[in-house]
Formats: structure tokens, C-alpha cells, sequence
């Protein structure tokens, strides 16, 4: 019957918005912080103490607002960078910290700070023991699918441009399921780079808030 189908995915809207861990609820106004590249990680044999000197000059702060959206990725050039020969290093250096900072942020926010499942009209389908949730955005056809206990196991953009793929993990806590880790996968439609990167994130409490402290990442980009 269509108004108990109508009733029955609208309470289990209710319910997959209820069960994430939601830093908005809580009075989340935003943060700024220093970024802190562990250069001999990224580095990895090509880290001398020549290029460590170099990289670690360059020092990185960032502002993320209420949204959860870095709005800046700033940096300061020490002496041992300034130099007009290591100008590129550097730009290169700024390029990769910002697009990487801003990348994670821009996916965390989804499932950390407002909700996976925004107010707006949303397509449900339950086809047995998982859930799927259709909705569209300014950047394309958004697919969530989740377990029948409501955690999302994977999110799907389709966009004009791009199609990204994230495979969250979870931590079950007493506020929802706090994102804890994720695979993302971004493809090009048509010309463009390949990205597949996996993230695992070690939080901080700050004001009762739960705030990223420690990102590990690996993968490529292009």
C-alpha cells in the first residue's frame, strides 16, 4: 500500500539520520589548525636530510568552517625554502598539501558533520537486507547504500564531470557511527586523473567535540 510504504521509508530516513554521528547537533562552529605532513612517510626514499630540510620549511595551517569545508590551507616559507631555485619545490610542495587537505575534508564532512542524508527529497528502496537511498545534488545523482542496521556501506556520486566512489568504515559510539576510515575512488568522465586513495582517521576530543587529530593515507593520484 503506497501510504505504508510512504510511512515506513520515511521513518527509516528518520532513523539512518539518527543513528550518525553529527558534529552540527552538537553546536560544531568550525576550527583552524596546523597540518603537519610526516614528510618521511611521503618522502620515502627520497628522503635525505637535504630534501627533509627543504619540505620541512614549509609550514601549513588550515580553517575548516561549520560545514566542515576547508576554506583555507595557508603556508609560511622558512629560510631553508626561500630560496628562488626551490620556488617550484615549493609550489609543488603547497599544491599537493591543499588538494589533499581539502579532499579529505570535503568527503569527512559527509558523514561527520551535517548528515549523509541531506533535507531534500529522497528516492528509498528496500530490497531485502540493505537499504538504498537515491537523491540528486548541484554535483550530480547521489546513491547510498547501507546494512539494515543503517550503516552506510557505500556512497555513490554520479556526476557530469566525475564519478566518486567512498566505502566508509565505522565506529559504533553512544552519539552514532563515527567515520573512522574510508575508501574513495574518483573517475573521470572522459578526460582527467584517476584517484584512489584510503584513509584512516585517529580523532581528538575538543569541547566535547570529536575532531580529526591524525590522518593516515595511501594511494595515488593519477
Amino acid at each position: 500500500h503506497p501510504r505504508q510504504q510512504s510511512a515506513s521509508n520515511q521513518e527509516a530516513l528518520t532513523r539512518a539520520r539518527a543513528a550518525y554521528y553529527s558534529l552540527a547537533k552538537k553546536g560544531f562552529t568550525g576550527f583552524t589548525a596546523s597540518v603537519e605532513p610526516n614528510w618521511e612517510v611521503i618522502l620515502a626514499h627520497t628522503a635525505t636530510p637535504a630534501t627533509l630540510t627543504v619540505f620541512r620549511a614549509v609550514q601549513f595551517s588550515m580553517v575548516v568552517d561549520a560545514n566542515g569545508t576547508v576554506t583555507a590551507v595557508t603556508h609560511e616559507v622558512g629560510a631553508n625554502a626561500a630560496k628562488p631555485e626551490l620556488q617550484p619545490t615549493v609550489n609543488r610542495i603547497r599544491s599537493d598539501v591543499q588538494r589533499l587537505v581539502a579532499g579529505f575534508f570535503n568527503t569527512w564532512r559527509i558523514f561527520a558533520v551535517n548528515s549523509p542524508f541531506p533535507e531534500t527529497e529522497i528516492q528509498i528502496e528496500n530490497p531485502g537486507k540493505h537499504y538504498n537511498f537515491t537523491y540528486t545534488t548541484p554535483n550530480g545523482k547521489v546513491t547510498v547504500t547501507m546494512a539494515d542496521d543503517f550503516s552506510i556501506t557505500e556512497w555513490k556520486l554520479a556526476g557530469p564531470t566525475v564519478k566518486r566512489t567512498v566505502k566508509p568504515q565505522f565506529q559504533k559510539t553512544a552519539d552514532g557511527f563515527l567515520l573512522t576510515a574510508y575508501q574513495g575512488l574518483s573517475e573521470p568522465v572522459g578526460e582527467g586523473i584517476r584517484t584512489k586513495l584510503d584513509f584512516q582517521i585517529e580523532y581528538q576530543e575538543l569541547s566535547g567535540l570529536k575532531v580529526p587529530f591524525k590522518v593516515r593515507l595511501s594511494g595515488m593520484y593519477g
